[in-house]
């Protein structure tokens, strides 16, 4: 049984390992350290199951959920079978994405390597300092900086609260 767990635990290090460098929470040049209360390892499907407490650490950024799904092209880059690249990363149950300057939560996330998009769904909460967002729906683009907040047709709106900047330091009042 320990030699199973330990070809589980190198099959995922290995994939991860040959994960893009765009695959990445945080700062791409520093390790991902990702922990959870259990592992699966789908060989026949390429992905990877990340259950209970899953927290993934990379910098000062961090994804944390209680559940996260890794998908796998199934085909690498030079066109050779085998688990290939990332493709997409599903989070579900409780969805944290932290940095330093923002905190977003969510009931879903969908990280997509192709469109590289970060989609939350569900009860989503967005904060920056004292500002927060709150909608069922967002979703940002990772190449033009470009989001999205709401669902065409969901009736659900979008709601912020926008707190100014205390000038009085500056003022010196």
């Amino acid at each position: 049984m320990r030699i199973l767990v330990l070809i589980a635990l190198a099959t995922t290090a290995l994939a991860l390992a040959g994960a893009p460098a765009s695959a990445q929470i945080g700062n791409a040049s520093l390790p991902l350290d990702i922990e959870a209360d259990h592992v699966e390892v789908l060989d026949a499907e390429h992905r990877i199951v990340w259950r209970g407490n899953v927290n993934a650490v990379q910098g000062d950024s961090a994804l944390r959920a209680a559940r996260i799904d890794v998908y796998y092209t199934g085909t690498a880059a030079d066109g050779s079978s085998g688990w290939g690249d990332i493709d997409r990363i599903e989070a579900v149950e409780n969805v944290f994405y932290i940095t330093p300057e923002q905190t977003a939560r969510g009931d879903r996330g969908l990280y997509n390597l192709d469109d590289e998009t970060i989609t939350l769904t569900g009860d989503v909460v967005i904060t920056q300092g004292d500002n927060t967002v709150t909608t069922t729906f967002f979703q940002t683009d990772l190449v033009s900086g470009n989001s999205r907040f709401g669902e065409q047709g969901d009736g659900q709106r979008v709601r912020a609260v926008l707190v100014p900047a205390d000038d009085t330091e500056t003022d010196g009042n």
